[in-house]
């Protein structure tokens, strides 16, 4: 039990993996499509949310110019690309014929992709390493 604990505190983002895969495991093997749509549209909803605050607090950090404005982008990009494919593989993993390819491919996406989303709000900042 010690390693496992060991293991987890030695990443920070290692417990959120974990919670999210536990969870959308879970909501696989409940086999419920009204269950999964409201709890997967609740937690694409909680890290979109949280992303969005760490993107307007970024955005409102940068100057003004090209440059600044490129980087506004780069902010913005990867958010609004993995809550759009988590989307769809919510949609999918709702609306397709359970065990078929596009369920178990839109079980997959969607966790993917509320990794993705969950990560970046791990606010631990990271060491600096020893020169």
């Amino acid at each position: 039990m010690r390693f496992i604990s060991d293991w987890l505190a030695a990443a920070p983002y290692r417990a959120v993996v974990l919670n999210i895969a536990m969870l959308v495991l879970l909501l696989a093997l409940v086999d419920s499509a009204a269950l999964f749509a409201l709890v997967g549209a609740s937690c694409l909803a909680a890290a979109g949310l949280v992303g969005l605050r760490g993107a307007l607090r970024a955005s409102f950090r940068r100057g003004a110019g090209a440059r600044a404005a490129f980087d506004r982008v780069l902010v913005w990009l990867p958010g609004a690309a993995a809550l759009t494919l988590g989307a769809v593989g919510l949609h999918l993993a709702v609306t397709a014929p359970a065990g078929s390819i596009l369920h178990l491919a839109g079980i997959a996406l969607f966790g993917f992709e509320l990794v993705m989303l969950a990560l970046p709000a791990d606010e631990t900042p990271a060491r600096a390493k020893a020169a």
